[in-house]
């Protein structure tokens, strides 16, 4: 029963120590998140692909890179230093960069022509949202529509040759989510809940078998 209370305290502490350190990461990413986005001031250079937090890596904000923006070594360093000229010092440490292949620029044009054509051909949307991590653009279509949707946009000239990942889900509104995300893919976001259910849970378990003990 000694080693069980030990055993929770322990689980209880570490995850008090975790909790905040992952928060933080997490808002200092999103602050260099939210210095870059307003240093673009509205217009997206050519060189950005998109940014998400990486919360496999210290929850660092990955900045994608074009890649014929950044196919040498010259380019790629001229890129990274035009991304990081709008975030502080403070944050830079929290950054990393990636390449791939479509600007966000690309994306925004592909979001916008895909939702045209499809609500045109009245297929049912779901959603029509920017995948910054996949470099893509993902379509929702309603399951009764879907088949139908997916062979017209892969036989459709402007549709065939874009980014875009088109898959058939539940109409979330009447409008859909037809915006792109005005904040990066976490790609991990119930870490933090996690942890601090982990750290009740941890208390709980102390709690009793100190109780049972008695």
């Amino acid at each position: 029963m000694k080693k069980i209370v030990i055993a929770a305290l322990m689980l209880a502490l570490c995850m008090a120590v975790a909790v905040p350190a992952l928060a933080e990461g997490v808002r200092d990413a999103n602050a260099a998140y939210n210095e870059l986005l307003a240093g673009f001031n509205g217009k997206y250079p050519d060189e950005y692909a998109g940014a998400y937090v990486d919360t496999s890596d210290g929850n660092k904000l990955c900045v994608l890179l074009t890649e014929r923006h950044a196919d040498t070594d010259a380019k790629l360093g001229a890129a990274r230093d035009k991304m990081l000229a709008h975030i502080s010092a403070a944050y830079r440490d929290d950054v990393k960069f990636k390449t791939a292949k479509y600007s966000y620029n690309e994306l925004l044009a592909a979001h916008d022509t895909v939702s045209a054509l499809l609500k045109e051909k009245g297929y049912g949307l779901s959603y029509v949202g920017i995948n910054e991590m996949n470099n893509a653009v993902d379509v929702g279509i309603i399951p009764a529509d879907h088949a139908a949707a997916a062979a017209f946009v892969q036989a459709d000239a402007a549709l065939s040759g874009l980014p875009l990942c088109v898959t058939a889900a539940e109409r979330l509104s009447q409008l859909g989510g037809e915006s792109p995300a005005a904040m990066p893919q976490a790609g991990g976001g119930a870490i933090i809940p996690l942890a601090a259910a982990l750290l009740i849970c941890g208390a709980m378990l102390g709690a009793a078998a100190l109780k049972r003990k008695r």
